[in-house]
């Protein structure tokens, strides 16, 4: 039995009450099933809608990441462009320096707390890496491990 038409629309609705999605993310999900021109059609009904809007989504996206896994602009970036957002929405919804900073000095202080019997040099390489990791620049990784540690880490390793 063939697909109705409005089963894309219904299914994209079912996808979207799971969790909110770009816009590519729903394309891609709806083509597994349906033709391209149902899937254009259930998109182009869901934006008059006002439910798929990438803008919203990234910066839902920026709020989630923020409050749950602390990540750095660049990673965001990165993650945000596998999802389909242009750059231009991107520029808009990432991290001010001020609050990148931030976002790094409270995740290196909360693990700071489970390093307390490391020694120090091992210390900072896992602050480092987990910052680095996490997508900090490295200008905000020196600058936090630092303040966090009480040391000047140009002069150590240099």
């Amino acid at each position: 039995m063939e697909p109705k038409k409005t089963d894309a629309k219904v299914y994209a609705l079912k996808l979207l009450t799971i969790r909110d999605r770009s816009v590519q993310e729903l394309r891609e999900r709806l083509e597994r099933r349906f033709s391209k021109d149902e899937t254009k059609e259930a998109l182009d009904y869901l934006e008059q809608l006002g439910y798929l809007d990438d803008l919203r989504f990234a910066t839902n996206y920026i709020q989630y990441r923020n409050r749950s896994r602390p990540t750095g602009n660049y990673l965001l970036r990165l993650e945000l462009r596998n999802k389909g957002i242009a750059d231009e929405y991107i520029d808009q919804v990432l991290n001010a320096p001020d609050a990148e900073y931030e976002l790094a000095f409270s995740l290196a202080k909360q693990r700071l707390g489970s390093l307390e019997r490391v020694e120090a040099l091992a210390r900072i390489r896992r602050l480092y890496g987990l910052l680095q990791r996490r997508g900090f620049p490295s200008t905000i990784v020196r600058r936090v491990v630092g303040e966090l540690l009480d040391r000047d880490l140009e002069n150590e390793y240099n």
